[in-house]
């Protein structure tokens, strides 16, 4: 957004981790509180750069607050904008959801406009969007890149990417509505603020993937309604073999479906069947296992009084979310991972 010049004289500003979104270091929080439109004007084009202001109410005394952070190749913000305003958007290759707090937000995508009201949540369908309405609203906002999204769609359902398309802006359910409004609580109340997890490359990855996988089955779309695509035909052991052994040398990384298909010289589909005619399991969830050992190992091979702790050696090891990561831990071990770090 592009704001006008020239500030009211009892405007005041506080800036905290920076003046743009866009230069913090990954997993950091910028935020603003002004009641200067023009500085939340910047500090919006910073924070979305393909957002365009086209009208908006130039109201005296009111405050804007911001806070924005990214995360891996996803970003997440909170919004409290005491304005109307109307912005041309881009073409993006970014999926939207937002979560209306108070207020109205509303999109238009070629076919009239769509507003949403407190308690709602609404998809910004990637490259349909022509226009952003804000209406004296608070909002928290989700960004995932489409590719991230497409990936995830071919790997955990088997659709082609090209197949991939949003029939719909609103939840499929109340209860597909809460599950997106419980994760992204979760993620910024309380894993990516942390100091163990919030700088933690492999947990940003996670996170945005955990974004994904929700946001694919909060709202209408071809993976729900198309059947996948069929695997490349029988699949050799061997592969299979190539494909654990890539995981377990690079399970501290932030591994995806597709690179470990990649690596076993197959496509993401026929690994995800491969797995599960020989192993039982996925590609998934046998990182998750590889990764759950590591954390077993590193516990148990602590030195007593060093300061080390179990969240810092799960957010080590990519696992977002606390408690279901010590409830994976106790099944697979028969005891909290806090008692072995102690024993």
């Amino acid at each position: 957004m592009t704001g006008r010049t020239g500030a009211g004289p009892s405007a005041t500003t506080r800036v905290d981790c920076g003046d743009e979104a866009s230069a913090d270091p990954p997993g950091s929080w910028s935020r603003l509180v002004t009641d200067d439109p023009d500085e939340a004007h910047r500090w919006l084009l910073a924070a979305y750069p393909e957002h365009r202001l086209r009208a908006f109410d130039r109201r005296s005394g009111v405050v804007f607050r911001a806070a924005h952070a990214r995360f891996g190749s996803a970003s997440v913000a909170r919004v409290r904008y005491p304005m109307n305003a109307d912005n041309d958007v881009s073409t993006r290759d970014v999926v939207g959801v937002a979560e209306v707090l108070s207020g109205g937000w509303g999109v238009d995508v070629g076919a009239g406009e769509v507003m949403a009201g407190p308690g709602d949540l609404l998809l910004v369908p990637p490259r349909r969007t022509r226009a952003i309405l804000h209406r004296d609203m608070e909002v928290v906002a989700v960004e995932l890149p489409l590719a991230d999204v497409r990936r995830v769609a071919q790997e955990r359902c088997g659709l082609a990417p090209v197949d991939l398309r949003f029939q719909g802006l609103s939840p499929v359910s109340p209860s597909a509505a809460q599950l997106w409004r419980n994760t992204t609580r979760y993620l910024t109340q309380v894993a990516l603020p942390g100091a163990a997890f919030g700088a933690n490359a492999l947990v940003q990855a996670e996170a945005t993937g955990l974004l994904v996988a929700v946001a694919l089955a909060t709202f209408p779309n071809t993976t729900m309604t198309e059947a996948p695509t069929r695997g490349a035909g029988a699949v050799a052991p061997a592969a299979v073999r190539r494909a654990v052994a890539y995981i377990e040398q690079y399970a501290d990384q932030a591994l995806t479906v597709t690179d470990v298909a990649v690596a076993a010289g197959l496509g993401a589909r026929a690994l995800q069947q491969a797995f599960r005619k020989y192993l039982d399991t996925t590609p998934t969830r046998y990182l998750r296992h590889v990764r759950l050992e590591r954390v077993h190992t590193e516990l148990q091979a602590a030195e007593p009084g060093v300061g080390l702790t179990v969240a810092a050696v799960a957010a080590r090891w990519g696992f977002v979310h606390l408690g279901r990561f010590a409830t994976e831990y106790r099944r697979a071990y028969g005891r909290p991972p806090s008692q072995t770090l102690r024993s």
